[in-house]
């Protein structure tokens, strides 16, 4: 990127610093063309501008929240099972790997 105002080459048209390419042309300079061709005595309207910028800030505080506490009753536990429902829970649990370890089985035996 040039530093300075930069003269095109082909067209002779004098293009801000920040130009990739001639603003008349479209033609891309070079980094040598760029070195060779700046123009220092050009008046640009963005070089005399002498603008302070401020800028009013506000501070924000962190908003803060309420949390509701829930009480954890520590008292409240299961139900005793009795046998029977054990072995109901741990039979329906064991109903899927159970079957498709048949599956398996039966499709080896029929493969052969």
């Amino acid at each position: 990127m040039a530093d300075a105002p930069w003269r095109c080459s082909q067209c002779g048209t004098i293009n801000e610093p920040v130009a990739n390419a001639c603003r008349a042309c479209g033609r891309w300079p070079s980094l040598f063309e760029l070195e060779a061709s700046s123009v220092e005595d050009v008046h640009t309207a963005y070089a005399d501008e002498e603008t302070e910028v401020r800028f009013e800030v506000e501070r924000l505080e962190p908003e803060t929240f309420e949390v509701e506490e829930v009480p954890v009753d520590a008292g409240e536990e299961e139900e005793p099972q009795s046998p029977a429902d054990r072995r109901r829970k741990l039979l329906t649990s064991l109903i899927v790997p159970l079957a498709f370890a048949l599956y398996l089985l039966i499709s080896l035996l029929v493969n052969r």
